[in-house]
């Protein structure tokens, strides 16, 4: 059939303007979808992505060729998929200081320069310069995490980015050096000088002067030193005395910190109001007079490091002493008489004159350090301790993660008094299986253990329904790496491990640290302070070769310092 002209033309018009139309709608249908698609990309999909990659451990970042062991996310992808690390990172990896002036903004320096950073800002400074960064700095956690790019540039390092690996490789050729003098007080990481009067709390004091320094000047805390005497496990009171093993047993078994009402004054310290806070002590590395370097390293990095002297008087003052200058707040002493008071070092001078000292050194530069004898010793407190001092630098200790974040909510110890001595079997290595029963439903994400030697490799398994020692073979590993430096470390499993309430499980770890024959700590009553210890609340064993087990109870009469790290399962009803 033949269709006529005029229906023809009518048939085209409509056609054409359809198309028009239909055309049209699409060019603003387009239009909205773009700008919808950016929006996903920006606000949504690249956060998720993020999430997505960084829980899976996606970001690679290889230093030096090497892979970089990151099991606390400090170098991630941030919500634009670009790496970025965290101050850890900056201190551990970069080699630099590294802290936060307050909730959004860091401050780095290397050797001798400065630089700001400033959350959400890609304007940061450089010794008071300006300084464009190419990705905003970002929080996570607490920290402030800088693109990798932007850090490398600043510390002159060599860096590329694969985008379709997510693989970043940064080449260090060499650290920064350290400053020739370094104060504390001029970045205000300093905590205020306390009084301990006639009492014998110097050990509490200077712990929690450090503590306080390394929370600073971010997170301003005054702690109690009378909590630290009094809430521990320990038999002893003010007049008794104690050290700094002690000072951790109390800190990283959550007994303590507690803040206190301001006061200088250990005595007035006794009626003030106490309330606890949420700062966890999860690690903390120890150093001896041998490594006055790495004690630098360590001020540089974290705050002030608590260390052990001796004070060649018996009143509560150095001015009847011959090892100090009053004239000059130094002090030098050469004698061979053991440590018997705690200070904390907080900064450095390499050239500080030998001729400052009342007795006669070997050569130039001091530590600058804080004392307890109040303000009106010294500097407002502050004093100068030789490098050539018979002790300083024993015993010293560096907190190096306090955390304000509540990462874990739930803590399994049965080691209060913490390490008092050490087992093994003559040999660098061991296996230490601590046994624990859950309180509830929960998620076990991480140990705790003390490395007593550098170089210490670890591997950490876990059990779960532990019945006997048999069940032990059946441990599955969650960790493992090695620590440079002696000291305390909290491990996050490479996943969590659920529990039900009233499950037993087992946390079990291989340790080797070198030129030590008893490499695993623990507990024990070995003297008048430690008589109080109660050794019927754990149930561990040690092994030589992870096959054949010993209760520590009944061979050594101890508990083994292995503690586990939980949160509760929470519930989420649809």
């Amino acid at each position: 059939m033949k269709l006529s002209k005029r229906f023809l033309v009518f048939v085209l018009i409509i056609s054409i303007t359809l198309f028009l139309k239909l055309n049209n709608w699409n060019d603003r249908y387009a239009a909205v979808e773009t700008f919808r698609g950016a929006a996903l990309n920006e606000d949504v999909l690249y956060p998720l992505m993020s999430k997505n990659l960084n829980d899976g451990g996606k970001l690679k970042v290889y230093i030096n060729g090497e892979i970089y062991s990151d099991q606390n996310q400090n170098a991630i992808l941030d919500d634009g998929l670009n790496p970025v690390g965290s101050l850890d990172f900056i201190r551990t990896v970069m080699g630099g200081s590294a802290f936060m002036l307050d909730d959004s903004s860091a401050m780095v320096q290397i050797t001798n320069d400065i630089y700001e950073f400033l959350a959400g800002n890609r304007n940061a400074t450089a010794n008071g310069d300006d300084l464009e960064l190419s990705i905003k700095p970002s929080v996570h956690v607490g920290q402030l995490y800088v693109g990798l790019e932007d850090l490398c540039k600043v510390f002159g390092y060599e860096y590329t980015y694969d985008k379709s690996t997510y693989t970043a490789n940064i080449n260090i050729k060499k650290q920064p050096r350290l400053p020739k003098t370094y104060d504390l007080r001029s970045a205000g990481r300093v905590s205020f000088i306390r009084n301990q009067g006639s009492t014998a709390t110097c050990w509490a004091c200077a712990s929690l002067e450090a503590l306080e320094s390394s929370l600073l000047p971010a997170n301003q805390f005054k702690f109690s030193v009378d909590s630290m005497i009094k809430d521990n496990s320990f038999s002893l009171d003010e007049e008794a005395g104690g050290e700094y093993t002690m000072a951790l047993a109390y800190l990283l078994s959550w007994q303590g910190p507690v803040e206190v009402e301001e006061t200088t004054n250990i005595i007035d310290e006794l009626t003030g109001d106490t309330d606890k806070t949420k700062v966890h002590l999860q690690e903390v590395h120890f150093y001896d007079s041998e490594n006055l370097d790495g004690i630098k390293r360590a001020v540089y990095q974290y705050g002030g490091v608590s260390t052990s002297i001796y004070a060649s008087v018996s009143t509560a003052d150095l001015n009847g002493s011959s090892s100090y200058n009053r004239r000059t707040n130094s002090y030098c002493y050469t004698g061979n008489a053991k440590p018997n008071h705690d200070v904390v070092i907080i900064g450095w001078d390499d050239n500080y004159p030998a001729e400052n000292f009342s007795t006669e050194v070997s050569g130039s530069g001091a530590f600058i350090c804080q004392n307890s004898w109040g303000s009106g010793f010294g500097d407002n407190g502050v004093f100068y301790i030789s490098y050539y001092d018979s002790n300083i630098g024993n015993q010293a200790v560096s907190y190096v993660k306090a955390d304000l974040n509540n990462t874990y909510n739930y803590i399994y110890q049965s080691d209060l008094c913490g390490w008092v001595g050490q087992i093994g079997y003559s040999k660098e290595w061991a296996y230490g299986a601590n046994t624990f029963t859950a309180d509830s439903e929960q998620q076990i994400e991480a140990a705790g253990f003390y490395a007593l030697g550098k170089d210490t490799n670890y591997q950490i398994y876990f059990v779960s329904n532990y019945i006997n020692t048999s069940t032990l073979s059946s441990k599955e590993m969650v960790a493992s790496g090695t620590v440079e430096q002696a000291g305390y470390y909290t491990v996050k499993f490479n996943a969590p491990k659920t529990v039900t309430e009233g499950e037993n499980f087992a946390i079990v770890i291989y340790i080797n640290t070198p030129n030590t024959l008893r490499p695993l700590a623990v507990e024990y009553a070995s003297d008048k302070m430690t008589k109080a210890v109660d050794i019927t609340d754990g149930k561990g064993f040690i092994s030589n070769n992870g096959l054949d087990w010993e209760n520590v109870e009944d061979v050594a009469k101890a508990n083994l310092c292995i503690k586990a790290y939980a949160n509760n399962v929470v519930e989420v009803f649809n």
